[in-house]
C-alpha cells in the first residue's frame, strides 16, 4: 500500500512538472513566415545623350515585395514585459541566391517590450523607411514606382536600402494615435575599423499619427560620416508623408528635403527637394488600381507608375505594373506582370 502511494505521488509530481513545462512553453512562440514574388518583365532603357536604346525581356523577382523568409519569436516575461526577436532573409526566387549580401539582410534584431514602449537592437530599417512609405500607394516597393526612387533615405548614406547595422531604435507606446521613435547606428554599413570616428554613424528619428482614415509621418536622418574618408559630407534627410482613406479612394502625398548626399543618383547636389503624390482606388472587393507621380528637384529625377493588384486568396495575389523613371539624360520604362504568395 505504501509503495502504491509512493508511485501515485511520483506520478503526480511528474504530471505537475509536465503541465508546468507546457504552461511555460505556451508563453513562448516562434513563427516561420515568408513571401515569394515572381513575374515576367519587359524593360527598355534609353540614353538621350547617346541616342541609344536597349531592351530586355526576362523573369523578374521581388517587384511588388522582395522575396523573403523569416523567423519571429516572442516570450512573455510577466508583468507586461516581453522579449522578442526577428530574423529575416531576403532572396531572389528566380535563382535562389541571397539578397542584401548576407543571410539575414532584411532584419536581424532582439528587443524588449513593455509599458515603456519597445527597444530593438541589431540590423533594422531607419524610421523613414519604416514609416515614410505612406507617401505613395506603392510604398517602398513596386520597382521604379517606389517612393524611395526620389526620397533619398535608401540611397546609401543612411544605410544600404534604408537599413542600418549596429543600431538601437526605441519606439514609444501609442498615445491617442501618436507614436515617436529615435535610434542610433554605431556603424550603418560593414566597416570594422576600431576608431569610433572612422564609422558612418546614423541618427534616425520620427513622429507619426495613425487613427481612423488619416496617417501621417515626419522623419529625420542624420549621417555623421566616416572621418577617414576625405571629403565625405554630413548628410541629412527630412521626410513628411501623409495618407487619407475615403473608402472609395485613398490619397497619398509626401515631401522630402535631402542635404549633401554622398552616394546615389543625387550625389554631388547640395540640396534636393522631393515631391510624391498618388492614389489607390478599389475597383472591387478584391482588386485595386494604383497610380503615383514623383519628382526630385536639382538632381533631375522624376517618375510615374501605374499598378493593378487582384487578390486570388488571402495569401496570393496577381499584380501588373507599368512605370517610368527619368534620371538626367536617360530613362527606364518597365512593365511587369507577376504573382505574390505569403506563407
Amino acid at each position: 500500500m505504501k509503495a502504491a502511494s509512493m508511485k501515485r505521488g511520483a506520478l503526480a509530481v511528474a504530471l505537475a512538472a509536465l503541465t508546468g513545462g507546457m504552461a511555460h512553453a505556451s508563453t513562448t512562440s516562434v513563427t516561420l513566415y515568408g513571401v515569394i514574388d515572381l513575374g515576367l518583365a519587359f524593360e527598355r532603357r534609353h540614353d538621350n545623350a547617346e541616342s541609344a536604346s536597349r531592351s530586355h525581356v526576362g523573369m523578374r523577382d521581388g517587384t511588388q515585395s522582395g522575396s523573403r523568409w523569416g523567423l519571429r519569436g516572442v516570450e512573455d516575461l510577466g508583468n507586461g514585459y516581453s522579449a522578442f526577436f526577428r530574423l529575416e532573409s531576403g532572396f531572389h526566387a528566380s535563382d535562389g541566391t541571397q539578397a542584401q549580401g548576407r543571410l539575414f539582410g532584411r532584419w536581424a534584431y532582439l528587443g524588449l517590450r513593455g509599458d515603456f514602449g519597445e527597444l530593438r537592437a541589431g540590423r533594422q530599417q531607419v524610421l523613414s523607411d519604416s514609416w515614410g512609405g505612406i507617401a505613395s500607394p506603392f510604398g517602398t516597393s513596386w520597382g521604379g514606382a517606389s517612393a524611395s526612387v526620389t526620397s533619398g533615405y535608401n540611397d546609401g548614406d543612411f544605410g544600404t536600402g534604408g537599413r542600418v547595422n549596429n543600431a538601437f531604435i526605441y519606439r514609444t507606446p501609442v498615445w491617442a494615435g501618436w507614436q515617436a521613435g529615435v535610434g542610433y547606428s554605431f556603424e550603418a554599413h560593414d566597416n570594422d575599423q576600431f576608431s569610433t570616428a572612422n564609422h558612418d554613424r546614423v541618427w534616425t528619428a520620427g513622429l507619426r499619427y495613425r487613427d481612423g482614415p488619416l496617417s501621417t509621418a515626419l522623419t529625420y536622418e542624420h549621417l555623421n560620416p566616416d572621418a577617414s574618408v576625405p571629403g565625405k559630407l554630413t548628410s541629412r534627410n527630412v521626410q513628411l508623408a501623409a495618407a487619407y482613406d475615403f473608402d472609395w479612394m485613398k490619397l497619398h502625398a509626401g515631401y522630402g528635403n535631402l542635404r549633401n548626399p554622398n552616394v546615389g543618383p543625387s550625389a554631388g547636389v547640395r540640396r534636393v527637394n522631393t515631391f510624391v503624390g498618388g492614389v489607390s482606388v478599389p475597383v472591387s472587393g478584391s482588386s485595386k488600381v494604383l497610380a503615383a507621380y514623383q519628382r526630385a528637384t536639382s538632381s533631375h529625377i522624376k517618375g510615374w507608375g501605374l499598378g493593378y493588384e487582384h487578390d486570388l486568396s488571402k495569401r496570393t495575389n496577381f499584380y501588373a505594373l507599368l512605370d517610368r523613371v527619368d534620371r538626367n539624360q536617360s530613362h527606364t520604362l518597365q512593365s511587369v506582370v507577376g504573382i505574390r504568395h505569403h506563407f
